[in-house]
């Protein structure tokens, strides 16, 4: 087993777990404002490893916040300053920074990198999370911030990757369970029976509203007070009472206490505003998991938005949970290591005997677990090919069904002979091959695009619009091609496989059922594609373009994230038939 350290470390607070075994044996929090001392940060990581029991052998998996920090002029000299850190305190152990996109980077690959390690701890506690929890929403709310990540099929699918794309998106909100202003969360408060404005001058933060309310212990509060004085109720009343500029003899209990309710209900509510943006995007999410110090918050806003509660404590223990980057990032990287030493090792809920979902890695360069994109050239008609080994499959690939997926692009269309002889190899390999036809929107989803141009439709009209496009592809497709039978739903694949017929796949119901990716023109049939792989246990997926298709953005930009593990995945041009039909029967 690997001795593995996960380190969360944020401009204010630094976190740290150790993981043995899949299952977390420690983990700790410290209240450190990095520009206050920067000096600190190594001793400080040093002195947690030691408490944590760490082993001399112990590797370590970072992911960070603390570049957001003023002491830094840009995110790049803060992510250096970070691995600086880290290597002085660690010279000699086995070091991996986790980047947004899953893969765990050398120390060297993230500093060229900066961008992709910048931020990224929320993906990690996401990716660990969906390793148990095929489909839910993660509110994870901390001092300062709260993250809302999107599950589903196994798959983060959030639809930002930067922190300004995810305040765009309403994955990140700014407010937290103890940093956040007043001023920030409400404009207005109760006062003597009428409503009065809040002052704007720093004099209570969220942390006295919970400490006064009891949702927090007066030890929770590790933040420095806005008044120097203790984190005791007393105080943190004293200090709501300053929110309109009034005192402890002027404001009764009562009085204070109408003042905290109504703060709590308007930060509650802000937070369910934005899990709900994220939730029309992902409307079939019927499951929040909440963690973090505000996991109280969370469960609040999610019951406002009637899903159902899981917590994360009750599969990691309160401590864990409560720094939890850390605990995932340190189980992401002990995974990888055990997967590349053929040994794999169950998540902190999959029983002993389960670990055959997990399948070893290929040995890999200092990145360890990435997504690769390899051009192999345009001789053999084959113009890329996708491998992904970081977010496993949403079922068990033991209950194979489909040999390969095969994605017909709308473009194919357009050139009658070379789609008919496109479906003639499709047909020839389906006499050998499994096969499910999965088809892109080609003219039908052209049509709605034009509609969407001259008429600006709500991203949800115009999604489930180019989903019925593919509905109409699919007639075609199995319209000219030899024993094409349409399927709508998973289980139907099975049935007419065992007729000896090629299904195709009709997949606005089972999409409609599922509704697995963001409404956007940025994730069409190809990512679609994607996602019905992983959905089919499948290992590979061809995906067919047009003749003389070529350059670097052939699939959508969605589609690296969402391929899932163990899918290889073929590009191929309609003009190769040879490259086709060995990418249909390889």
């Amino acid at each position: 087993m690997h001795d593995v350290i996960g380190w969360d470390i944020g401009g204010v607070n630094t976190k740290a777990a150790r993981v043995s075994g899949g299952s977390v044996l420690a983990a700790r929090g410290r209240p450190y404002e990095l520009q206050q001392d920067p000096t600190a940060l190594a001793p400080l990581l040093q002195g947690l490893a030691a408490e944590l029991g760490a082993s001399l052998t112990a590797a370590h998996a970072v992911t960070m916040t603390a570049e957001l920090s003023q002491m830094f002029r840009t995110k790049r000299d803060g992510v250096s300053f970070v691995l600086d850190a880290v290597a002085a305190a660690f010279p000699s152990a086995t070091i991996r920074v986790y980047a947004v996109d899953g893969r765990l980077l050398s120390i060297e690959d993230a500093r060229r990198d900066v961008l992709a390690v910048a931020a990224a701890n929320w993906s990690a506690t996401a990716h660990a999370v969906a390793q148990h929890r095929a489909n839910a929403v993660l509110i994870d709310i901390g001092t300062t911030t709260t993250d809302i990540i999107p599950i589903v099929g196994g798959a983060v699918v959030a639809e930002g990757r930067t922190d300004p794309e995810r305040l765009a998106s309403g994955e990140l909100v700014y407010t937290g369970a103890l940093r956040t202003p007043i001023e920030a969360i409400a404009c207005q408060v109760p006062f003597a029976g009428a409503m009065a404005g809040v002052s704007a001058e720093g004099f209570a933060l969220a942390g006295d509203v919970h400490v006064w309310r009891g949702d927090l212990a007066p030890g929770d509060y590790t933040v420095p007070t806005p008044d120097g004085r203790p984190a005791t109720r007393t105080f943190a009343g004293e200090r709501l009472a300053r929110v309109v500029c009034a005192d402890c003899d002027m404001l009764d209990e009562a009085a204070v206490s109408s003042i905290a309710d109504a703060i709590a209900s308007a930060q509650v509510a802000r937070i369910a505003e934005n899990l709900g943006r994220v939730l029309a995007r992902h409307s079939s999410l019927k499951v929040a998991v909440v963690t973090g110090l505000g996991a109280f918050l969370a469960e609040a806003a999610a019951l406002r938005c009637g899903l159902r509660i899981e917590r994360l404590a009750a599969q990691l223990g309160e401590a864990a949970a409560r720094c939890a980057p850390a605990a995932a990032v340190a189980l992401l990287l002990e995974q990888a290591l055990s997967m590349a030493d053929g040994r794999p090792v169950p998540t902190p809920d999959m029983p002993a005997h389960d670990v055959t979902r997990l399948q070893p890695l290929p040995q890999r360069a200092a990145g360890t677990v990435e997504v690769s994109v390899s051009a192999l050239g345009t001789s053999g008609g084959i113009r890329h090919l996708f491998t992904r080994s970081t977010d496993g499959p949403a079922e068990s690939s033991r209950d194979l069904v489909v040999d390969t997926v095969v994605k017909v692009g709308g473009g194919v269309l357009a050139d009658a002979d070379g789609f008919d002889a496109v479906l003639a190899a499709i047909g020839a390999a389906a006499r050998h091959r499994r096969l499910l036809i999965v088809p892109g929107g080609g003219p039908f989803a052209d049509a709605v695009r034009e509609v969407d141009r001259r008429f600006k439709l709500r991203d949800e009209a115009a999604h489930w619009m180019a989903v019925l496009a593919m509905d109409q592809y699919a007639y075609v497709v199995a319209t000219r091609l030899a024993g094409g039978a349409i399927v709508a739903e998973r289980r139907e694949i099975g049935a007419v496989l065992a007729a000896g017929r090629v299904p195709v796949l009709a997949p606005s119901r089972w999409l409609r059922d599922a509704d697995p990716l963001p409404h956007s023109w940025d994730v069409t049939s190809d990512s679609l594609a994607a996602w019905i792989a992983g959905q089919v246990g499948t290992p590979r997926l061809v995906v067919i373009k047009p003749s003389g298709a070529e350059g670097s953005d052939l699939v959508d930009p969605y589609f690296a994230r969402t391929l899932p593990a163990g899918v290889t995945a073929v590009i191929v041009t309609a003009d190769r038939i040879d490259a086709l039909q060995a990418a249909l029967t390889g």
